[in-house]
């Protein structure tokens, strides 16, 4: 390890070091205090460097995640490089100092020279006369390290300088898509035999989605313990009825249409809930999808989801639009850059798969499992879609919601926005939001300003106040 890099450190407070060590979430990166480079004495006409001793990154990131800055004497123009024992595992633009890696990291191969995710590089900027440089070291964090329920972390290049505030007004406003530019959710129905069979594959990609079972195809081998494996992973098991009929069908006592229904809606989605928290042991079910995109199904999903896709084509923009009982899908691209497009639009994409190719259970609308995979590789790769599970993108859009309809009061000097959280809501989610300075606190508790451009805010606690 480089000397100066332990020298560094060594000045670092021991509590900022944990937090830097025990940052969670997906894909983005923490900046611990800048280190000067070049700055002061003879050294004085070199380049000064603005580079942190450490950041976190999480897997699967090949984004850019840092843009250091220097300072140059008139007239000079840098030129960025890069060195140290991991230096060929990055790349770094000459002229941008933009920093990125040229695989995506995995934390289950390690790839820098000491096997620990934890990568040492040593950043120069050179203005053609002199040369400055400072070590940094970048840990590479689980893509789930945030858990079930955790906010990814979004890629910010810089530091975000906490708003100082100059209009006396709170101006409170929610982060779309907790501060990525889109949001995405795969959506598997069916819990059909090829997903389970493909399942490792799925798993490798290390995203969380959601998967819609019907409990009557659990004559599959591996049925139980793939959905376990699922929510142990992170990824959520959603309600698609007990026996995929359409709703009429339950009731209309024809033997030849759903004989084996349960006769009626509710019923239907009661039985696969009891199944999934007892047989499956996810605490509870908080979202649906209809068999066939049958909304008769919606009166009954309404009293017993936070939100349910049907199968319209359409997207979801943040904060507002669509019917929370019946989201729409987006039809699966083939190729993976017409995703770039669809991202730019700023809303929530959800797919659809039914079978997964190949199998010798193709139950119809097959895609190949390595154009899925494809898509996702792809996703990740740009570091600016969130891509999460319906249950998690979906408590936050309708956070948003409640949290942009509150009506603040103001006594004695404090704002305050109240909200209740409605039935079915998981417990646990927060809201990144910014306000024009100020403070904001919760429980009586300043919240922290987050150096990538945010406040979290708990929505459990059901309010939110602000001092000027």
């Amino acid at each position: 390890m480089n000397r100066n890099y332990n020298h560094i450190r060594a000045a670092i407070p021991a509590l900022l070091v944990a937090f830097l060590s025990g940052c969670s979430g997906g894909s983005g990166a923490v900046n611990s205090p800048d280190v000067q480079a070049g700055a002061g004495g003879a050294a004085a006409a070199a380049p000064v460097l603005s580079v942190p001793a450490n950041l976190s990154v999480h897997e699967g990131l090949t984004a850019t995640f840092l843009i250091p800055t220097s300072t140059l004497s008139n007239g000079r123009t840098a030129t960025w490089s890069i060195a140290g024992n991991d230096a060929a595992r990055f790349r770094i633009d000459p002229a941008t100092g933009a920093l990125s890696f040229r695989q995506a990291p995995d934390t289950a191969r390690p790839g820098d020279a000491d096997g620990h995710n934890d990568y040492d590089l040593v950043v120069q900027v050179s203005d053609g006369l002199r040369t400055s440089q400072a070590p940094l070291k970048v840990l590479v964090l689980p893509w789930n390290d945030g858990g079930a329920a955790g906010l990814p972390l979004p890629v910010v290049a810089s530091d975000v300088a906490r708003p100082a505030g100059t209009t006396g007004q709170p101006g409170l406003r929610v982060l779309d898509w907790a501060g990525f530019k889109a949001a995405l959710s795969y959506t598997f129905d069916d819990s059909q035999p090829s997903q389970i069979d493909h399942y490792p594959d799925l798993k490798a990609q290390r995203v969380r989605v959601t998967y819609y079972v019907n409990p009557v195809a659990n004559w599959y081998p591996n049925y139980d313990a793939t959905w376990k494996d699922a929510i142990a992973q992170g990824s959520e098991i959603g309600n698609h009825t007990t026996h995929h009929c359409r709703a009429a069908e339950l009731t209309d006592n024809d033997p030849n249409t759903c004989p084996a229904g349960l006769g009626s809606a509710g019923a239907e989605f009661d039985d696969t809930g009891v199944y999934i928290r007892t047989k499956l042991g996810q605490s509870a079910v908080w979202t649906s999808a209809y068999p066939f995109g049958d909304t008769d199904y919606k009166p009954a999903a309404a009293s017993r989801f936070l939100v349910s896709r049907g199968v319209w084509p359409g997207t979801v923009a943040p904060g507002t639009g669509s019917d929370a009982q019946n989201l729409p899908l987006a039809e699966f691209p083939a190729d993976a850059s017409r995703f770039d497009t669809a991202a730019s639009q700023g809303r929530w994409m959800i797919y659809l798969f039914h079978t997964l190719l190949p199998t010798t259970q193709d139950w119809g609308g097959g895609v190949d499992i390595g154009a899925v995979a494809g898509n996702m590789a792809h996703a990740k790769s740009l570091g600016t879609v969130w891509i999460d599970s319906v249950v998690n993108v979906g408590a936050y859009w309708r956070g948003q919601q409640l949290l942009q309809a509150a009506t603040p009061t103001t006594s004695a000097g404090t704002t305050t926005w109240r909200w209740t959280l409605p039935a079915n809501f998981p417990s646990g989610r927060k809201l990144r939001v910014v306000v024009n300075g100020g403070t904001l606190s919760q429980d009586g508790k300043p919240l922290t300003w987050d150096r990538r451009g945010y406040y979290e805010v708990s929505l459990d606690a059901q309010a939110l106040s602000w001092t000027q």
